[in-house]
C-alpha cells in the first residue's frame, strides 16, 4: 500500500507528475529494495545468515519490516530498531539512501506552500538553507517545471561537507558534524548529479557552497516567496534568518524543519521570533517541522467589511505555458482552444444586451473571455473570483475522493486564472478581479449597472444566495445564462444532478428558465426575457442553452 493514495482518472498531468516526484523522493516506489537492506544489516548484526526466500518477497515474509519503513518515511523519522536490553539501533549512516529525509507530510505541507504562492502571485525565488541531498529544492523545482513558472529561481544552499562543529554555547551537546555523522556530508557534485536524475538541473537551479555565515549574506538573492531551513543547529538557524528573512516577501512562507528535532533550532526561531516581534502564528507541520507566513502589505487591497472582507488581485503577466483556457480565444500566441468556443454566438449568450458605458459585476469570469468582450463593448468590468483556498464548492459525494480531486482541480483553476491575466496583459485591460465571498459581495465593492451570471450557478452549492448577492449590488439590469433542460418544463425548479451512483462532485443544479425568472423577480427585477441559444461545447458538440435578462422594476426602488 503506498503513503500517497489513487488519484482519480480526472487528476491533471502536473499533479501526476509531482505524486510522483514525492513518492521517488522518499522511496516510496521501491520501499521494498530498502526493506531487504534493513533486514541484511539487521541479520549482520545479530549473526544470523540472510534467508534468501524472505529476500525474493520481503513484503509477504516480513511485512514489520516494511510497515516500520513506510512509518518512518510518512512521518519523516529516522529507521530506528529495538533490541534486547531496551536498547535501540540507528543504521541510518549506514542506510539512509532516500532522497530526502522530509517525510511525506513536510514534502506534502510544501507543495500546499509552492501551490498558495503560485495561486496568489507571491513574487520571489526559492530557498532552502540546508540541503543535504537535494531532496525538497528538487521538489521546489519540479512544482515550478510542473507549471510552467520561468521567473523564478530555487537556491541550494549548504556547506556540501556536513555541518559544523558547535561553537555557541546554545548548540553544547549537539555536535553533528561530519567525524560522527558523515551521512549528512553530502557533495556539491552529489547534488548536482541527483538534480540531473530528475532531469531538473538547469539554469533555474543556483548553488550556494559555503558556510551560512559566509555565503547568505552576501548571496544574489533580490525577493524570496520560500525560505526552507533545516540547518538543525542554532547557530545555521540563526544565521539563515538574519541574511534571509528581509528578503522573504509578505505573504511568503518560513518552513522550519527541526524544531521539534533539535532544542537548538527551536530556541534560534524562538529568539529571532522575539527580537523581531514576530506575532504570526507557528503552524505545526508534524511532529517536528513548523511554519509561518510573513505579515505585511502585499498587493494593494480594497477596504473590506467585517462579514465579507475582499481583496483586489493583480498578478504578472504569465508565460503562456502556464495557462490553460476555458474559452477559445484569439491570443499572441495564436488560437488557444477551450471547452467553450463562444465567439459566433456571445451576443446570444450574453441577451444581446448593450454594455456600452455600463458598469458590470461578473461572477466567475474563468480566462476572462466574457470579461473582455464586454469591456471593447465599452463597459467597465469588476469580475468575482472566491478565494482559491475555498474554490467553488464541491458536491459533499461519500463514493469520491475529494481530497484529491480538490487538488487536481487547484490546479486547473490556476491554469485558467493565469490565462485570464495573460490576456489581461495582452489586451491591455482595465478590468478588475476581486476575491470575495460571491454569497456575500461586499458594499465596498461598488454598485454597478448590470450583474453577469454566466453558466456558474450550475456549480455553486446556493445559487440563490449569490443570485441575492449580486441583486443587492445591481441598479439596472441581471444576465442569467445556462444550460437548458427541456424536461424540467415550465415550473420554477431546480434539479439536483449527482446521484449516489455517479461521481459527479463540481456540477450540482439544472435549473428551468422559469426558476430564474421568478426569483429575480422576487429581488426586484421583474421586467425579464428568455431566450433559447446553442452554444458550442465540450468534444465540439452543441449544447442548449437559455439567458435570462432581467431588468430592475424603478418603480420599487
Amino acid at each position: 500500500m503506498s503513503l500517497y493514495p489513487f488519484l482519480g482518472s480526472d487528476a491533471s498531468s502536473a499533479d501526476r507528475y509531482l505524486r510522483l516526484i514525492k513518492r521517488s523522493l522518499i522511496n516510496d516506489l521501491y520501499l521494498e529494495l530498502e526493506a531487504i537492506l534493513h533486514y541484511l544489516v539487521l541479520c549482520r548484526r545479530r549473526g544470523e545468515e540472510a534467508d534468501p526466500g524472505i529476500i525474493r518477497d520481503i513484503a509477504a515474509h516480513r511485512p514489520d519490516i516494511v510497515a516500520h519503513l513506510r512509518q518512518a518515511r510518512d512521518e519523516g523519522g529516522r529507521v530506528l530498531w529495538p533490541e534486547t536490553g531496551g536498547q535501540v539501533y540507528d543504521p541510518h549512516n549506514i542506510s539512509e539512501h532516500v532522497h530526502t529525509m522530509i517525510g511525506r507530510r513536510r514534502l506534502d505541507h510544501l507543495h500546499h506552500c509552492l501551490d498558495t504562492l503560485l495561486a496568489e502571485g507571491i513574487p520571489g525565488d526559492l530557498i532552502e538553507a540546508g540541503v543535504w541531498r537535494g531532496g525538497a529544492t528538487i521538489f521546489m523545482r519540479a512544482h515550478l517545471a510542473a507549471h510552467g513558472v520561468t521567473d523564478r529561481a530555487v537556491w541550494v544552499a549548504d556547506s556540501f561537507r556536513g555541518l559544523p562543529e558547535p561553537s555557541v554555547e546554545e548548540d553544547r551537546g549537539y555536535d553533528l558534524s561530519q567525524s560522527l555523522e558523515p551521512i549528512l556530508a553530502i557533495s556539491e557534485e552529489r547534488v548536482k548529479a541527483l538534480f540531473a536524475r530528475y532531469d531538473l538541473l538547469d539554469d533555474q537551479v543556483l548553488f550556494l557552497p559555503g558556510w551560512f555565515r559566509e555565503t547568505l549574506p552576501q548571496a544574489p538573492i533580490d525577493k524570496i516567496a520560500l525560505l526552507r531551513l533545516d540547518g538543525d543547529l542554532y547557530e545555521s538557524t540563526m544565521d539563515a534568518l538574519l541574511a534571509l528573512y528581509d528578503k522573504v516577501a509578505p505573504g511568503g512562507f518560513i518552513i522550519v524543519d527541526d524544531c521539534g528535532a533539535m532544542p537548538p533550532c527551536r530556541r534560534a526561531v524562538e529568539d529571532f521570533r522575539a527580537e523581531r516581534g514576530i506575532s504570526a502564528p507557528l503552524e505545526r507541520i508534524d511532529w517536528t517541522g513548523m511554519a509561518w507566513r510573513k505579515e505585511g502589505e502585499r498587493l494593494p487591497p480594497l477596504r473590506s467589511c467585517s462579514t465579507a472582507p475582499f481583496t483586489e488581485i493583480k498578478r504578472p503577466c504569465p508565460p503562456i505555458s502556464a495557462c490553460a483556457f476555458y474559452h477559445t480565444m484569439e491570443t499572441p500566441d495564436g488560437l488557444m482552444t477551450g471547452q467553450w468556443d463562444l465567439r459566433d454566438t456571445t451576443d446570444a449568450y450574453l441577451g444581446a444586451v448593450d454594455f456600452a458605458g455600463k458598469t458590470v459585476l461578473e461572477i466567475g469570469p474563468a480566462s476572462g473571455y466574457l470579461t473582455f468582450h464586454m469591456e471593447r463593448a465599452g463597459a467597465a468590468v469588476t469580475a468575482v473570483e472566491p478565494p482559491l483556498k475555498r474554490l467553488w464548492d464541491i458536491f459533499p459525494h461519500q463514493g469520491v475522493d475529494r481530497d484529491a480531486w480538490r487538488a487536481s482541480f487547484l490546479q486547473s483553476i490556476i491554469r485558467i486564472r493565469n490565462s485570464f491575466w495573460y490576456m489581461h496583459h495582452h489586451q491591455g485591460s482595465k478590468a478588475r478581479l476581486i476575491e470575495t465571498v460571491p454569497e456575500a459581495i461586499p458594499a465596498e465593492v461598488g454598485r454597478f449597472d448590470i450583474g453577469v451570471l454566466a453558466a456558474i450557478l450550475l456549480h455553486t452549492r446556493s445559487p440563490f444566495s449569490i443570485l441575492e448577492s449580486v441583486a443587492a449590488r445591481v441598479e439596472e439590469t441581471i444576465i442569467v445564462t445556462d444550460l437548458y433542460d427541456c424536461a424540467l418544463g415550465e415550473l420554477p425548479v431546480m434539479r439536483l444532478i449527482p446521484d449516489p451512483e455517479g461521481t459527479a462532485v463540481d456540477t450540482w443544479w439544472s435549473f428551468s428558465p422559469r426558476f430564474f425568472l421568478q426569483a429575480l423577480a422576487c429581488l426586484g427585477f421583474p421586467r425579464a426575457e428568455v431566450t433559447i441559444h446553442h452554444q458550442r461545447g465540450p468534444g465540439d458538440s452543441l449544447f442548449p442553452m437559455f439567458t435570462v435578462v432581467a431588468h430592475r422594476d424603478r418603480s420599487g426602488r
